[in-house]
């Protein structure tokens, strides 16, 4: 399975990489992301941060990578995935919550 995590520079993105250990990771963040990609995962930009379009710029990001899911780690993106759940899920991309503790406060 591939996975677009986002908060891709952040440690709780890093940490996903042991449970996600058999898939293919993207990780994905805001802004400049360093462009050194493995062979179990890579970095890329989401550019910039725009509130008015979180969930459809994911759902772009995840159809141009093949993502078969997304793991949104920013506390902004949550609630406006969620919103956008059936969307993904047309598309078949299935959406995976953080529990609270990975959840990164609101970036600016």
């Amino acid at each position: 399975m591939k996975i677009l995590i986002t908060g891709g520079v952040s440690a709780q993105a890093l940490k996903m990489l042991i449970a996600f250990a058999d898939d293919a990771i993207v990780l994905a963040d805001y802004g400049d992301v360093p462009l050194f990609p493995t062979a179990k995962y890579q970095f890329i930009s989401l550019g910039e941060r725009n509130d008015d379009i979180i969930a459809h710029n994911l759902l772009n990001h995840c159809l141009n990578e093949a993502a078969d899911a997304i793991l949104p780690l920013y506390a902004f993106e949550i609630a406006e995935i969620a919103k956008s759940a059936v969307l993904f899920e047309e598309f078949n991309i299935r959406v995976l919550l953080p529990e609270t503790a990975q959840i990164i406060p609101l970036k600016k």
